[in-house]
């Protein structure tokens, strides 16, 4: 009988997870990449974003990967390009195409194909001025000679070493890497795209962001560079270079013609059945049986509270992200493991509650405070409230209390509501019970704080939140966790 102490549900973080490739669960979105239908992939922190990226796939559509991580990339160096003379996007869009286009090469010039090879290497030791012998020695990014960095491990080349910064202005450097040799590469890849198709990935654009006007120009100029050379090269085959961006970073972007690329984006969505999936897919990995019986192979079929099962209660609890499903059946693993049961039963996932309502804090900590300072204060005024239901009036007071201003209320809220800290009352859901709506269920979901508010179930025990909101005759109200 499979045992749930036999179960390995992974890594949290997709980069580290060396059993991705055998769970990995396709919701389509790679078939839509590999026909060329999406360029931008766009989800919230935790939403698999980096799974895909991380998903080894030597081809996709016939096209080769290279795949770019920035995670450690000193984004300050950047700033070196205001001295181009040019607008600051635009500046920027110029250095990310010689980016895209000189990995490009990069790889073009590793082709079997001697030819191709020829032919990319001769415009490489063009740009950089090297010999072929020292090609592996060379610095991918040429504008990385801002600053001295360990260069990126990129498609099948060795990691570069440090190298040191040139004896001529940053901004002159840049403009000679980033203008000059463009026009050259665009012609090496007119050539080659047609027969040697590659597609870039590139991941964690979002390390560094401050929310700054200087950062913002930056992804908004990686976003226009990839959408040109898409563009150029738009084919019935996966773009040439595919982004992956967080979401509540990309609604602060605002760039020329940004309500075009639309139809490009995939924005990353799960539901209770694919989260489930998710979850099965690990089990089955680890123990004798089916992936569609995986889940019930080691989860109690009892009702817990409120007539609910234990599949949606743990759903309840996530903001349907890949990864809080993981993180909260992790959770129930270890309680089940200490309370000596073979499958997880729902005093487990209880038990496990309460150390998964902190890890959610902790995720949503890690998300919001280059962007909300307040952020602390902010959770501190809900917990000072008292209850998961609340209404503005009460907010208001809360607000005043932790000594933030309280002229800015809404404004606060609004940002508790973008996190999905806060949901508003369903349209429609009055007469049923108690529904509320987060914007993760709905993009386009309206904030309305004129009726009560609700606090996501996932933070509530780390809040230390009671599950009704006081009555007027001092009678607490229906439990939250009805539907």
């Amino acid at each position: 009988m499979p045992d749930i102490r036999d179960v390995d549900f992974g890594r949290l973080d997709a980069e580290s997870d060396k059993k991705l490739p055998s769970y990995f669960v396709d919701t389509g979105v790679i078939e839509r990449i590999s026909r060329g239908e999406r360029q931008f992939v766009i989800g919230r922190k935790g939403s698999g974003k980096t799974a895909l990226f991380q998903h080894p796939l030597k081809s996709i559509g016939g096209s080769h990967i290279v795949q770019l991580e920035f995670s450690d990339y000193a984004w300050e160096s950047h700033k070196a390009v205001k001295e181009l003379g040019l607008p600051l996007e635009n500046a920027y869009t110029a250095s990310w195409i010689f980016t895209f286009l000189i990995s490009a090469c990069r790889k073009w010039s590793t082709s079997v194909d001697q030819a191709v090879s020829k032919k990319a290497k001769s415009v490489y030791l063009k740009i950089y001025g090297a010999e072929e012998g020292d090609l592996k020695d060379i610095l991918f990014d040429r504008f990385r000679r801002l600053r001295k960095i360990e260069g990126p491990a990129v498609g099948d080349f060795i990691k570069a070493g440090s190298v040191e910064i040139r004896d001529i202005p940053d901004g002159a450097h840049l403009a000679h890497a980033a203008n000059a040799w463009n026009r050259k590469l665009f012609e090496l890849a007119d050539e080659l795209f047609k027969t040697k198709p590659i597609t870039i990935f590139v991941d964690r654009l979002d390390d560094g962001w401050d929310a700054s006007p200087e950062i913002k120009a930056m992804l908004s100029g990686a976003i226009k560079a990839a959408r040109t050379i898409n563009l150029r090269y738009a084919a019935k085959r996966p773009p040439a270079v595919v982004l992956f961006l967080r979401s509540d970073i990309y609604s602060q972007l605002d760039f020329n013609d940004k309500n075009k690329i639309g139809a490009d984006i995939e924005h990353v969505n799960w539901d209770q059945g694919t989260l489930i999936d998710i979850a099965g897919a690990r089990i089955a990995e680890s123990v004798p049986v089916r992936k569609e019986d995986a889940w019930s192979a080691v989860f109690s079929d009892k009702q817990m509270r409120q007539r609910a099962y234990i599949p949606n209660y743990i759903i309840k609890r996530t903001m349907l992200r890949p990864r809080d499903m993981i993180a909260f059946c992790i959770y129930c693993r270890e309680a089940a493991v200490s309370n000596g049961h073979s499958i997880v039963e729902p005093s487990d996932v209880y038990e496990a509650e309460k150390a998964y309502s902190r890890h959610i804090y902790e995720e949503l900590r890690d998300e919001m405070h280059k962007q909300v300072p307040e952020y602390e204060d902010l959770f501190r005024a809900l917990n000072r409230i008292g209850y998961s239901r609340f209404t503005f009036a009460d907010w208001e007071k809360s607000i005043k209390d932790v000594g933030l201003d309280s002229g800015k209320c809404k404004q606060y809220l609004l940002t508790l509501f973008e996190y999905a800290v806060v949901g508003v009352p369903r349209v429609g859901g009055k007469g049923g019970g108690s529904k509320y709506e987060f914007i993760y269920e709905n993009r386009f979901l309206e904030p309305n704080f004129v009726d009560d508010l609700v606090v996501h179930h996932a933070l509530r025990k780390h809040l230390n939140l009671k599950d009704a909101m006081p009555a007027a005759d001092g009678v607490a109200e229906l439990d939250l966790d009805e539907d």
